[in-house]
């Protein structure tokens, strides 16, 4: 008997430094995965001549903040405007300082989501996942302009890093998170503050939902007086764009290939899996997903690719749970589907 224990504790050892291996090895192609991500983002950014209308109205918007005079456009969420204006007041105003601003917010969110993963999922997961979302062509477009898109993908997942966390400061700061995703692109908010819900349901932990919201109630009503002092009303945006309705547009569903990629084919798959519902992991992802496309498709009136962008992480960790799976089982691939499909019998195997 004692033989036998010291046998398995020789494999679990040796288990374990091929971990810490695969760990480091794929910790060192994250970091060459980051250079070359930096450098696509130089390349870009070094032809860019002019913003985008959006990008355009943030910096008038900063010379408004700066001037205290009217804003160009009220709707428009403040965050970014405060950080060109910050920006310019110690440079001046020149636009292209804050030209990397967007790269700067998107090598941030490469980081953080690798981190998040890569303990839980290991590390080859966590790249596969971070490297399909950050070279996904709508966040790799949208991070070389000065818009709100990859900045309120930074703060949702860091709600994410938040909310996994099993210090409570961190379930405090996840609301700070939830409350800059507010003031950098309001409808965003939704799915960071879902994060938050979902996976303190899953963890059966509400204390991390009332420390998340008394994090993010703060952050939100400061957001939402500063604004409405400076223009007398607060507005989150045009009102032909506010138009939901229970008959949910095809619009992201049909365009999923161009928003996603091929791999967006092995997400329906996931979602017949047993071993996505198994591991409470796992629900917040589907969460994430679920209402998100729910959201977006409820209005039919403004459908935009780029409007995918923040849930881009949700759709790759799903797609890529299937091959997770099936590589850890290391079985015929039919014996694995006649084990995880949730509408066969566990009894019936091939």
């Amino acid at each position: 008997m004692e033989q036998t224990d010291v046998t398995e504790f020789q494999v679990d050892l040796r288990a374990q430094e091929d971990n810490s291996s695969i760990s480091r090895k794929t910790d060192i192609i994250f970091l060459a995965f980051l250079g070359v991500l930096l450098a696509g983002y130089w390349f870009y950014l070094s032809r860019m001549q002019a913003p985008l209308w959006d990008g355009a109205v943030y910096l008038m918007n900063a010379r408004n903040w700066l001037a205290g005079t009217r804003l160009f456009e009220i709707y428009r969420p403040p965050l970014i405007s405060w950080l060109i204006a910050g920006v310019w007041m110690f440079t001046g105003e020149n636009w292209t300082f804050v030209k990397p601003l967007a790269a700067i917010f998107a090598t941030g969110t490469a980081i953080i989501l690798y981190l998040t993963l890569r303990d839980r999922k290991g590390g080859l997961f966590a790249l596969g996942v971070t490297a399909l979302t950050m070279l996904n062509a709508q966040v790799f477009f949208f991070s070389s302009q000065i818009m709100t898109e990859t900045m309120s993908l930074f703060f949702a997942v860091a709600t994410l890093y938040c909310v996994k966390s099993e210090k409570p400061t961190c379930w405090l700061l996840a609301g700070a998170c939830i409350g800059l995703t507010f003031a950098s692109r309001y409808p965003i908010a939704i799915q960071s503050a879902a994060l938050a819900v979902v996976e303190s349901y899953a963890r059966r932990n509400w204390r991390m939902l009332t420390r998340a919201i008394a994090g993010a109630v703060p952050v939100v009503a400061a957001v939402v007086l500063i604004v409405f002092v400076k223009t007398g009303t607060f507005q989150t945006a045009l009102p032909k764009d506010t138009n939901l309705t229970i008959f949910l547009s095809p619009y992201y569903l049909q365009n999923s290939i161009t928003t996603w990629g091929w791999i967006f084919l092995l997400v329906p798959l996931a979602f017949v899996l047993r071993g996505t519902y198994s591991e409470r992991y796992n629900y917040v992802f589907i969460a994430w997903f679920v209402l998100s496309m729910i959201f977006w498709s409820a209005n039919a009136t403004n459908e935009q690719l780029r409007f995918a962008i923040q849930f881009t992480p949700a759709v790759n960790f799903l797609a890529l749970l299937p091959v997770a799976s099936f590589v850890k089982k290391r079985e015929p691939i039919l014996r694995f589907l006649s084990r995880e499909l949730i509408f066969i019998p566990k009894r019936h195997t091939f």
